[in-house]
């Protein structure tokens, strides 16, 4: 391969990484509010009484009820909020989401990071002695 194009990829390898960094640093710094969370995923749920006159009986379900899904020690649970600590509890669970959701997408930029630093390793890299 040519020098002047083995510039002009690592020229747009170059590119490529100073978008996903910027990218990276809005959010981290995103993530940086300190605002207060709750470890858990916001639900709403639906529940059956146990009446049988009831019209959940027939499928109408109660609700819905505040909840949040959190995992502990592995299992998956539902935790139902109590109504008064509703608003609190979701703003902060939400904010936990958010909070979940930007960490994703700095995990994924990393790695698209470090393909594109793989990349440019190949592309400036030679063997020696030539073959």
């Amino acid at each position: 391969m040519a020098t002047s194009t083995k510039n002009r990829i690592i020229q747009d390898f170059e590119k490529q990484l100073s978008s996903l960094n910027e990218e990276r640093t809005k959010s981290i710094f995103q993530l940086l509010h300190g605002k207060p969370m709750i470890h858990g995923l916001p639900l709403e749920v639906f529940r059956k009484c146990g009446k049988n006159n009831c019209k959940c009986a027939q499928g109408q379900l109660h609700g819905p009820y505040p909840a949040l899904s959190v995992n502990k020690d592995g299992r998956q649970k539902t935790v139902m909020v109590r109504k008064k600590d509703s608003p609190t509890v979701l703003l902060k669970s939400i904010r936990y989401k958010h909070f979940q959701q930007t960490l994703s997408r700095i995990r994924k930029i990393n790695k698209e990071i470090d393909i594109i630093l793989s990349d440019i390793k190949s592309a400036s890299t030679t063997m020696y002695p030539k073959e």
